[in-house]
């Protein structure tokens, strides 16, 4: 008797290799285009991204002097709308997100030292609120939450250093605030996010004057220790991160302080502690601003080189080829193919 392959829906097995290999191709060759979108509406310095409720927020940053302002934009509609104003203008300013609330921590306010201040952001109500100050003053530091709480990692006590090696946990069920250990070196510049739990710490330098660095460190939260990773191809200060399917991507940056700003984009896989190459954003560009809405990640801002003059207002958006979770659902549809007689 002739055998053949096929599925329960008595299909050749062939008829779905070829559907399976064409969505691949489809999935990589469409996914992975930057695509420009709506400006935003008043481009600036040395502000903070962070996305919330499927809207990615621009708060703070600098114009001739520090600024209060605060908008969000909607990827559906492809649309900037201004909201509510931080209390007090700051540049350097970092941003994270606990329970759909924003924190506004650190940054300066045009007068050295940096600033300790810690605000609250409600999206739903539009609404700013007092909180405690964060124990070590600082900005251009970063941060990154893990368990509902947000690490605030390094970073400069004043616009010329000295360059900070500080780890502070805020609680804000509690708005209490508790020091950690700190770094293995000191760092500013660089870009943080956290996945499984854990925080990733790319790039930056060792002092204001540099030199730029590829460092990589993971630090656990639950242990209170921290672990060289393999560096970044590409040494870089005033980066961004965003994150899809448990990958961060390393975007823009410069390799030279206030130097020319770059296109590049490097992938880092925590599972493997490895580097890949992704596809260059077309504007090159430092102290950009990245946040991740649906599996999008959206580069907003920055400079094309040092710190200006000319103030980018550009904003692209960048799908990641075939995605981890597609292709997992991809390889269990796969696996349930089977051989009938």
């Amino acid at each position: 008797m002739k055998k053949e392959f096929t599925t329960k829906s008595n299909k050749p097995l062939f008829f779905y290799a070829g559907w399976l290999f064409t969505f691949i191709l489809i999935s990589g060759a469409s996914a992975e285009d930057w695509v420009q979108k709506s400006d935003m509406p008043i481009p600036r310095l040395f502000f903070s991204t962070t996305a919330v409720e499927g809207q990615l927020y621009t708060i703070g940053g600098m114009l001739a002097e520090p600024v209060d302002f605060v908008d969000a934009y909607d990827p559906d509609k492809d649309e900037w709308t201004q909201k509510a104003s931080l209390p007090a203008a700051r540049a350097g300013v970092v941003t994270c997100v606990v329970g759909g609330k924003i924190y506004a921590i650190g940054g300066w306010s045009g007068q050295s030292p940096a600033l300790g201040t810690v605000e609250e952001y409600d999206p739903a109500t539009d609404t700013w609120t007092q909180k405690a100050d964060m124990p070590t003053p600082r900005s251009f530091f970063a941060a990154a939450v893990v368990s509902d709480k947000i690490y605030a990692i390094g970073g400069v006590a004043q616009n010329v250093g000295p360059v900070l090696g500080a780890v502070e946990e805020y609680d804000p069920a509690t708005d209490t605030w508790t020091q950690k250990a700190d770094m293995p070196a000191p760092r500013s510049g660089m870009a943080a996010t956290s996945i499984n739990r854990k925080i990733y710490l790319i790039g930056g330098t060792p002092t204001v004057q540099g030199p730029v660095l590829e460092t990589v460190e993971e630090y656990d939260p639950s242990s209170d220790t921290w672990t060289e990773k393999t560096d970044m191809a590409t040494p870089r200060t005033a980066l961004a991160v965003g994150v899809v399917d448990s990958r961060i991507y390393a975007i823009g940056g410069t390799s030279v302080v206030q130097g020319p700003g770059l296109a590049t984009v490097e992938v880092y896989e925590p599972a493997t502690d490895t580097w890949m190459e992704s596809p260059e954003m077309p504007t090159a560009r430092v102290f950009l601003g990245v946040g991740t809405v649906n599996d999008k990640v959206y580069a907003v801002g920055g400079v094309a080189e040092g710190l200006g003059p000319a103030i980018l207002p550009t904003v692209e958006e960048f799908a990641p080829s075939l995605s981890v979770a597609a292709l997992d659902k991809l390889i269990t549809f796969w696996g349930k193919i089977k051989r009938v007689d």
